[in-house]
Order: C-alpha cells, then structure tokens, then sequence
C-alpha cells in the first residue's frame, strides 16, 4: 500500500480515519494545518521495501526540499470502482458513515514515494543499530524452552515444532504465561466432544474398536450406563463380538443384567447383519468387538464385516493412554486405512487407563496429528463414574504438569541438513493441511452461512458471464431462516466513500450475533416503506439499525411508520428540547446517565459510556424521539477517543436501545472493511462480475467483524489458529481477520485444485 493523505475536521477525527483504514501499526509520515483542517500523510506497516542508498537518499531529499510538497501535487483522479464497471477498481478510502470532512486518497507516487523511501530506510538503519545493542536470540531461548515443555511432557517432535513454527509470536522463557501459552494452543488443536446429549439422544449402532487390553468391555459397560441414567434400558442392546477372550460373554452379560439391558453373543462365524437388523427397534446398540493388535492380519476383515451391511455402524476407537507414542500412532493409522479399505471412516476416539499413564501428551499427540475427535476419557474401573466427558483447558494442563522428567523422553534436537530441510518440508505441509482442515470445520460449525460463502467464492472460477446467474441460483436454493427478533443493519443512503455502491443490508440474531450472509441494496424494493415490509416478510425483522444518517425524508418515513428503530446521527443534527432548537452536541451534558458498556473495536477494548434524552425532530415536534449520546473511551488510560450520537424511536426500551447502539457501534468498520475486500477480490481474481465481488466482500468484512466480538472459547481459538495460517504477526483486529480469512479461501482452492490434478 502507498502513502495516503487523510483530510479531518481536527487531529482526532483524521488520525479516526488513519487507524480505520490502516490499522493501530500505521506508520504517521507527516501531520500539518491545511485549509479543511488537518491533513495526516500516513502509509500501512506492512509494506517494507529496502532501504535506499545515501546517495539516493539525498538525491530524494534534495529534490523533495526543491520541489515541495505542495506545490507538486497532482489531484487524485481515479475513478471509483462502480457495480456497472467491475474491472475498475475504487482507490483505497476510509469507510462511509464517518464524521469527516474529506475521503481518504492516496496522494501520487512522484511526490511522496521518495520521501518514503527515504523515511524507511532511516528507520531501517535506526532499527539495525538498535538490534545490535539488545541481547541476541531471546526468541530462540524462548523457542527452545518451548519445545523442551513440549517434549518433555511426551508430545512429539513433529506436532511441537509445527506448533511453534505456526505461532505469530513466542511467550517469555520465565513466568507461569508460558504453560498457559501452550495449553491453549494445543487445546485449540485437539476436537473434542462438547456434550454428549445429542450423541446419546441420535443412539444408532457404535462399535468400539482397538486393540488388545485397552478397555473395550468395561467402556462398553460405562457407556451403557450413561444411556440407561438418560433414556432407561428398553432401548438399549449389548453385543460382544469377543469369542476369543475367557469370560467375555460372562462379563458383559452381567454388566447387562446390572443396567436391566439385553446382551447377545456372536460366534466368528455368525451373521451380524441378521442380529443388527433383529435389534432395529432399540434406540442404542452398542458393539463390543474383539481385541485385535494393529500388526493382526484379520484387522481388515473384522472391520469389514462391521461395516459392509446394511445397518450403519459408528466406530469408535478405544486407545490405551499409557501405551508408547509410536505404538498409538501405528494403531491410529493402521485402524483408519483399514476402516477406509472397508468403505467408512473412523472419526470417533475414547482414551481409556488415563489413570495409569504417566503422560497425556503421547495420546493427545496423536489424536490431534490424526484430527481425531476425543469422545470421553476413562479414569477408572468404576461403572459409570470413570467415564468423563474431556475438559479441554484441564485435560491440557494436565498433560503439560510432569511430576519427573522423562527417562525415554527426546531431546530438542532435530535431523541435520538435507534430512533436516525435507522433515521441516513435510511437517509444515502436513501441519498446513491439518490446521486448514481444523479451521474450516470450526467455521462451518459455528458461523451461520459460512458454508454459503464458500460456495459462492468457488463462483469466481466460472466465466464471469456466468457468476451472476450461478450467485442468484445459490441464493434462491438457500432459504433464510425467518428468526424472531432479528434486526436489520442497513447501509448509509449514500455510496460508500471510494465506491459508487451502497453497502449491502446484512442482519443480527436476537442474541446480537452478526450474519454474514449480505442482501445487495441494489436489488431490494425501492422506497423506505416496501423495504421494511420485504424485511419483515423476508427476515422476521423486528429493530431496525442505520449505520448512516437518515436524511430528512426518511427520518419522517420512520416517525410515520413507527417500526422499532435506531440511527446513527451528526453532532450537529438538529432537535428541539424544551421549546428551544439545540444541537445534539449541545445536549450532550444534559442527558441522563445509563452506564456504560466494554466493546471491541479494531482489535482492543474500549469503553462505551452511554447517556439518552428525549428530545423532537423540528419537523414533528409532537413525536418524542429518543436522543443518545456515547463517549469512547480506552480502556486502560481512560483517555477519550471519541464522541457518538443517535436517534431512536422516543417509546423504545432502554436496554434494548443501549444494545442496539452497540451492535452498530462495534460494525463502524464494516464500509471500510468491505471496500478493502472489493479492492483485494479485484486484484487475486481479476475480471469479477460486480454482484458477486460485492456479496463475497461484504459476506467477508461481516465475517472478519463477527470473529473479532466474540468471546466465546472457540472464537478465540479460531482467531487464533487464522493468524497462525496467514503467518500473520500483528495484533488481530477485523481487517487482519479479513486478510486471513482471504489467504484461508485461496489455500483451500488452491489445495483443492492440486488434489485434482
């Protein structure tokens, strides 16, 4: 990216635009007074071009004092990229509903490129000398402490150094952060299994498969007892398949008559397609099967022979935790191919004799390398109550606390040279595909339409002249799910700044989660009142949020219409209160006080203090309207970054107002977001039909927005694990979520098309 001029009424509201559009690591080149305020020349951090050579270096600058920088400047003509003209591109600009004077335009590069030039390579020499003067390798140190955690509490070489080779940053080599650190990122690693509920509920046919000894009869019997606890024993059925250990039958028929279940014996010989098809009619099956090593040559048939019926068979593998690394990961290995030879697939695991293992990394290993998903844990002989659900952030602690150092454990130290490179070569590409594989299967799973995205992104490879009918089709095949109580997040009337198209209509659920699934403005009904009318029809719409200031007329739409709704407005819109015509700055200091609320904006925590006053519009001074005033403030210093208002219907609810305000608080970013996606789309995939380069940039700015809020457990970890596939080392924030949710769509497509080739 270039160097870019932003023009603002005061120094706040351009450095606003400044960290808007180039993030908290922008690099601020010059500020000075101009004619429509202040202007900031400012360039992103993450272009690095060399430094220039002294003499081209004064060269530069001789000719920057010669010419100025004023009276050089050429005006930026480029035009804005339209929806008529899609292989024109908008130039880079601050996002829309914003109180600023003038647009975001970078500045030609025969002014201001020489300068720059000059200015990095500076700070590149003042960055060389610095470096020279701190201790050396301090992330090596770190590294190696890492990887001596890591190894010592029996995770493998190869996961631990794709670990630490995907991290954008390493911890401290001292403190208590530094266990933390690990258990969290192997944690957002391994797939467990939340809650077993539905799983229990769905019942079916569930094999437990494995070796020798690790457990599968008294698994069984646990797993039993937590079906009958839930759903009583009518619906429930045991059958062993083990005619080769003494006193299997016996053991589990007695287990049976405990829970008040029916247990059936199968010879090697028998039928079990008869016996499952006999069984239709229980809720829960549950096969226990006989204890083969993974060297056994019959392996391959006794899978088959659960899996070639008709019945539909669940296996679930049983692994011994206290069994060697290498040893689990044969098994894994040797089960899965056998299970694909049969025609199905083992996704299913349960750790069995956690009691007995002196380390839960050799397992845990081996169950995030093979992306196996961790079902229970078994500690215990006791029916039922050895039988555990995992709990991802103990069992990680658990396996990172070693009371001694290992005798057998290995060294930090890696193959050599070409050994060395080809090992390193292998584990990055195989840690790549597994991270893609986890990342993808999170997002699918928690994130509403994130399928439809990818969909509609495999578009961009069809003949443009095809995309658009092929987006309306996909469209028309997805239905909307009509939720009670959603809002509706409408665009600024105007265009986007930098762009002759209005943002997309885009929604939240009645929990305040962002939909990332985007309705083109262009192709809704025209007018204000049709359009609300398609919203309720459409999406169950209930609140109505403006991103934008409405203008005049459609304040009186609203006032008439009396939907539920709220806007963004102007410090200097203009309401009555008390007789008299204020400003709402004005009224700012008179209004009641409601608290304040955390939110997340650019990628930190900032501080919502929120005050409301009824007030009037000079149009219809009989229609009360409810004025709110907001005070951005950081977190930590207290120091005020900035001043909102808006405008709500006057007989809302206050909380759900406060709300509201927040939600469209937090997407202030979301014009800018979207235009930094449309730029971005233009240039990977070139020629772009213009409806589907606005769906997938507005459905990817949503997204990257809806990442960054939420707090839940998985969503940290999926923020995390997209820095670690872009590689990328910055602070998160949405615009570098939306950059690595950019770099996750084109590896997948790119990963897909080697697979076909």
């Amino acid at each position: 990216m270039g160097v870019q001029r932003f023009v603002g009424a005061n120094s706040r509201e351009a450095m606003h635009q400044v960290r808007l559009v180039l993030g908290e690591d922008a690099l601020i080149l010059s500020s000075r007074s101009v004619e429509e305020g202040v202007e900031i020349m400012a360039v992103a951090d993450d272009t690095q071009p060399a430094p220039l050579s002294p003499r081209r270096a004064a060269a530069a600058y001789a000719h920057m004092s010669a010419s100025g920088s004023a009276g050089t400047r050429k005006p930026a003509g480029e035009p804005a990229a339209t929806l008529d003209t899609p292989g024109v591109q908008p130039r880079e600009a601050v996002g829309a509903g914003l109180p600023v004077s003038f647009p975001a335009t970078p500045m030609p590069a025969g002014d201001f490129a020489a300068l720059s030039q000059l200015l990095r390579g500076e700070m590149e020499q003042m960055r060389q000398l610095l470096m020279q003067q701190q201790p050396s390798a301090p992330a090596d140190d770190s590294r190696q402490a890492l990887l001596r955690d890591l190894l010592g509490s029996g995770f493998s070489h190869c996961l631990s150094q794709e670990l630490l080779d995907a991290a954008p940053a390493l911890p401290g080599v001292d403190g208590p952060g530094r266990a933390s650190w690990l258990a969290e990122r192997l944690g957002a690693r391994l797939s467990v299994l939340p809650d077993d509920g539905p799983l229990l509920e769905a019942g079916g046919i569930i094999a437990l498969v494995g070796p020798t000894g690790v457990g599968k009869t008294t698994t069984t019997a646990k797993l039993a007892a937590r079906f009958v606890m839930r759903h009583g024993a009518d619906g429930l059925a045991l059958v062993t398949t083990d005619s080769f250990r003494i006193g299997a039958h016996e053991q589990l028929r007695i287990y049976a008559e405990l829970l008040g279940g029916e247990v059936h014996a199968l010879g090697a010989e028998d039928n079990i397609e008869q016996l499952l098809a006999s069984l239709s009619g229980k809720r829960l099956v549950i096969i226990d099967t006989v204890g083969m090593s993974q060297r056994d040559q019959r392996l391959l048939a006794q899978i088959k022979r659960l899996a070639n019926g008709d019945s539909l068979v669940r296996l679930m593998l049983v692994l011994n935790a206290a069994s060697h690394g290498d040893t689990l990961d044969e098994v894994v290995d040797t089960y899965r191919r056998a299970a694909l030879n049969a025609g199905t697939t083992l996704r299913d695991c349960i750790i069995s004799k956690c009691d007995e293992a002196p380390r839960l990394g050799p397992v845990l290993d081996v169950l995030i390398r093979h992306d196996l998903r961790l079902n229970y844990l078994s500690t215990g002989q006791q029916v039922p109550e050895d039988l555990h659900l995992a709990d991802r952030p103990a069992l990680m602690n658990q396996a990172l606390t070693r009371e001694r150092p290992s005798l057998y454990g290995a060294g930090p130290t890696a193959l050599h040279g070409k050994g060395q490179q080809l090992d390193t070569l292998a584990r990055n590409v195989l840690g790549h595909g597994r991270l893609l594989a986890t990342l993808r299967a999170s997002l699918h799973r928690q994130v509403d339409d994130f399928a439809l995205l990818e969909q509609a992104w495999h578009m961009a490879d069809l003949p443009a002249s095809q995309q658009s009918q092929a987006l309306a089709r996909l469209l028309a095949d997805t239905p909307v799910p009509n939720a009670a109580n959603r809002q509706i997040l409408w665009g600024a009337e105007r265009p986007v700044v930098g762009a002759t198209w209005k943002m997309p209509v885009l929604s939240f659920t009645a929990e305040g989660n962002l939909q990332i699934r985007p309705w083109l403005a262009h192709q809704l009904p025209i007018g204000t009142q049709p359009r609300l009318e398609w919203s309720s029809a459409t999406l169950g719409g209930s609140r109505h949020l403006w991103a934008g200031s409405p203008s005049r007329e459609l304040m009186q739409r609203l006032l008439e219409a009396g939907p539920t709704w709220l806007a963004n407005a102007q410090r200097g819109q203009r309401v009555m209160q008390g007789g008299q015509s204020w400003t709402l700055a004005q009224l700012a200091e008179r209004s009641a006080s409601h608290g304040y609320r955390a939110l997340r904006q650019r990628g930190r925590w900032v501080k919502l203090e929120l005050g409301y006053l009824v007030v009037s519009l000079p149009t219809e001074p009989q229609r009360p309207v409810r004025a709110w005033f907001g005070t951005l403030r950081h977190c930590d210093s207290d120091q005020i970054l900035g001043q909102r208002y808006w405008l709500a219907d006057g007989n809302g609810n206050l909380a759900e107002q406060a709300d509201s305000l927040s939600r469209v608080q937090v997407c202030e970013s979301l014009p800018a977001l979207t235009l930094r996606a449309w730029n971005i789309l233009g240039e990977r995939h070139g020629p772009l039909n213009a409806d589907l380069r606005l769906f997938l940039a507005t459905a990817l700015a949503a997204c990257a927005c809806h990442l960054d809020q939420v707090e839940a457990e998985w969503g940290q970890a999926v923020r995390q694990q997209l820095l670690e596939l872009s590689g990328k080392r910055r602070a998160c924030s949405p615009l570098v979520l939306l950059e690595s949710l950019l770099h996750l769509l084109t590896t997948r497509t790119a990963m897909a098309r080697l697979a076909h080739e």
